[in-house]
């Protein structure tokens, strides 16, 4: 609910709903990196500055954001005689697998790499896999198409999002082939970037629409849109409007998955209110994302999928 009024002499700030919390939580290009780290096993402070080369400030805020935030949490070790504490994925940090994954296969198959990034396998069948998004209600494939996204009336607004999580500059992305991921980090590395995605994707194209819905400075929106246009998931019509490519409706799976994530945890968990859903038309329920094989055709799980060499 959002509350606004005097508690104590001071204004009480309206609360982010748990889609905006959730990119607030995320939708940062260190962060997601950090995570996917984890994942691929990463543990300790040094392993993330050599895998990255991301600066000490940087790297100590992340980690300190990403404790707090109940993504990571501290674990204990002694070496060279001194206690020393190392890093795990907690059980919401693990649960980012999906949103994970499902940027890794957008970038494999859209972005144009001087040196590919590794296969998906699938353990189930052995084989390198591309990731397909289903309804896990009904099972059927979905895409923006597909689907309904409505914003629950009275919900807080996105625009929240910059007072409360201003944009923070990212400096230097590493280089390693692994976590080189420069359109990704378009799409959902960069808070108003993923926003802005996420309206076109429910259908909002002009310029005005965009300001309006999102709250977003004319500043800030013409230079999201204008990196759009330019990766190619945009394309300026002649009326001045917005629309998406094929390139950009495939970015579908990634929003779906952070939506997801951002009711589970931030919504259902920390009692955030519900404010962006997204509906399968087919069957008319609220989606639910299941993620399968495109070989083999069973669903993923966090443990059935490592990176190819």
């Amino acid at each position: 609910m959002v509350r606004t009024g005097q508690v104590r002499g001071e204004q009480v700030q309206p609360e982010l709903g748990a889609v905006g919390r959730g990119l607030g939580l995320l939708a940062d290009t260190w962060t997601l990196l950090i995570l996917q780290r984890a994942f691929l096993g990463a543990t300790r402070y040094a392993e993330w500055r050599e895998a990255l080369g991301i600066s000490d400030s940087t790297l100590s805020a992340r980690l300190r954001a990403l404790v707090d935030a109940e993504l990571l949490e501290t674990t204990p070790y002694r070496e060279g005689g001194r206690e020393r504490h190392g890093y795990r994925l907690t059980e919401r940090g693990r649960d980012v697998w999906t949103l994970l994954l499902t940027t890794w296969d957008w970038e494999k198959r859209w972005t144009s790499r001087e040196v590919p990034l590794p296969d998906i396998v699938h353990r189930a069948c052995g084989r390198p896999a591309g990731v397909v998004t289903c309804c896990a209600s009904c099972g059927a494939p979905v895409g923006p198409r597909d689907t309904e996204v409505r914003r629950e009336p009275g919900s807080p607004g996105l625009e929240l999002l910059a007072r409360r999580h201003p944009r923070r500059t990212r400096g230097r992305l590493p280089t390693g082939g692994m976590s080189f991921l420069p359109g990704a980090m378009e799409i959902v590395g960069d808070r108003w970037g993923a926003t802005v995605l996420g309206a076109a994707l429910t259908g909002v194209q002009s310029f005005s629409c965009f300001e309006s819905v999102l709250g977003i400075s004319p500043e800030v929106l013409s230079d999201r849109l204008r990196r759009f246009v330019e990766l190619g998931v945009l394309v300026r019509t002649g009326e001045g409007a917005y629309r998406l490519t094929d390139k950009g409706r495939a970015t579908f799976p990634i929003h779906a998955c952070l939506v997801e994530w951002s009711h589970r945890w931030p919504g259902e968990v920390d009692g955030a209110p519900i404010d962006v859903t997204i509906r399968h038309l087919d069957c008319g329920e609220v989606l639910r994302v299941r993620l399968q094989c495109d070989r083999c055709g069973a669903a993923f799980t966090r443990a059935s999928v490592h990176p190819g060499r």
